[in-house]
């Protein structure tokens, strides 16, 4: 962890027993799950415990959970990179139901929205009900759309002591946001909520600010709430500056340097117990010590007395004030420096909105010409699909109309053979009909030969 000692200094305090501060534990990776137990064992009376890319996974998460349970000295437990998942966070929650100490969670960088929403559900159920938890980190874990910020808002809603919370770099969206903003609306007691890169809308962040900034004027709190900040007295209890209420206005935080030196000695401005110290370091005070050490040194020398040790005292005066201003200068550059880096990225932030707004116009344009395209996909569609049931029905009429002519073919040449039946019977009545017709005249020719006979024998009769 970045709030940890160096090496030298991690020796120097093993070697020393005087140095054994209730912060041990800092940054130190466990080597090996079997000494993992011993290790936590060795930290009952450590008030921080850092075990960022410690690799314990969700094996190690339930040893920790073990060892939080009923541990009342530690305040702060970073987890950060462990690869903890849903599995590993239920072990923690159990843990918090029973602790009552703990005021600062890490637990970024880890796979909390992976593996089901249930492990995380019960851990926002845990820190909802615990009564000591101030600052909760859940950067970086997968937490994605309303149902993580439903979890997450249930947690605020319930809370009445949690301060600070992070949830930065996870994927809540909009639908999120705003179901996150819903819940944040009956809490009043948040002061500081970190939401960069969760694609939250830009609306909704400015009503969250708002409501934050209500809870922060309803409390008395620094309209500047920034980062959640621990403080540790000499016994080990936490205690805010005076007037402030819990979690703001406090004087150390993981990520932002621990309130001692490499060496283990107290850090610039504080004493030995880890107050604020009331000397102020100046050219003028550095001027004021130059005058009053050659005093007493001319004091010492009208007396008789050496005095090298005054002028070492000098030497090392001078050479600090020196050291001290080329620090001055060496932060005001940093600071030039600083502003010139932020004001580029302000330039290329403003440059890449700038082009974002394009990329967005000429989305909405691709979008819009989207949606013409596939209306007219679907004009066409339904064209289509009218034009292949008129196609099917013409089919389906066309085999009707075959199978009718086919019936109809199949009647007519019936009709056909019958009509040839009787034209073939008609023409043999005709040939005999014919015949008779013949034989018929024939005697019809001999009656009327015999008939004139008859009248020619009648008249010649007569005449005789």
């Amino acid at each position: 962890g970045r709030c940890g000692a160096g090496p030298r200094a991690q020796s120097a305090r093993a070697a020393d027993p005087s140095h054994q501060s209730p912060n041990m534990g800092v940054g130190v990776k466990p080597q090996g799950m079997g000494m993992f137990g011993t290790f936590l064992k060795a930290q009952e009376s450590s008030h921080t415990l850092v075990l960022a890319h410690a690799g314990i996974g969700d094996h190690g998460a339930l040893e920790v959970a073990r060892f939080i349970a009923s541990n009342t000295k530690l305040l702060r437990l970073d987890l950060t990179g462990n690869g903890i998942s849903a599995t590993g966070v239920a072990h923690l929650a159990g843990a918090l139901r029973q602790n009552i100490a703990l005021e600062s969670l890490v637990l970024r960088h880890n796979r909390l929205g992976e593996g089901g929403a249930v492990g995380f559900q019960t851990l926002c159920r845990a820190v909802r009900s615990n009564e000591a938890l101030q600052h909760l980190d859940l950067r970086h874990n997968n937490l994605s759309g309303a149902l993580g910020a439903a979890c997450i808002g249930e947690l605020l809603v319930g809370n009445a002591v949690l301060t600070h919370i992070e949830l930065s770099w996870n994927p809540l969206d909009p639908a999120g946001g705003q179901v996150l903003l819903d819940h944040l609306k009956q809490n009043t007691t948040l002061f500081d909520c970190q939401l960069t890169g969760c694609g939250i809308a830009e609306e909704t962040l400015l009503e969250i600010a708002q409501v934050l900034r209500r809870n922060r004027v309803a409390r008395g709190a620094n309209m500047q709430a920034g980062p959640y900040l621990l403080s540790l007295e000499h016994g080990g209890a936490a205690r805010g500056l005076a007037g402030s209420p819990p979690g703001l206005g406090r004087t150390w935080h993981g990520d932002y340097g621990e309130d001692r030196g490499a060496d283990g000695d107290p850090a610039p401005g504080l004493t030995s117990s880890g107050h604020p110290s009331g000397m102020v370091v100046s050219s003028s005070r550095t001027e004021e010590l130059r005058n009053r050490l050659t005093d007493w040194r001319f004091a010492r020398i009208r007396r008789g007395e050496d005095a090298p040790d005054v002028q070492e005292l000098l030497e090392l005066l001078n050479k600090g004030q020196a050291k001290l201003e080329e620090e001055v200068v060496g932060v005001e550059n940093l600071r030039i420096h600083l502003q010139c880096l932020t004001r580029g990225f302000q330039d290329r932030v403003l440059r890449y909105q700038s082009d974002v707004d394009i990329k967005q116009a000429l989305l909405l344009d691709f979008q819009r010409e989207k949606r013409e395209l596939g209306a007219i996909q679907q004009r066409a569609s339904d064209d289509l699909a009218l034009q292949r049931e008129a196609w099917e029905q013409a089919q389906e009429l066309a085999v009707a109309v075959r199978w009718r002519s086919e019936a109809e073919e199949v009647a007519s040449n019936a009709d056909l053979a019958n009509v040839l039946r009787d034209k073939s019977a008609c023409e043999a009545r005709l040939r005999e009909l014919t015949a008779k017709l013949e034989h018929q005249e024939a005697e019809n020719k001999q009656l009327r030969e015999k008939a004139t006979r008859l009248r020619q024998g009648v008249v010649v009769l007569q005449s005789n």
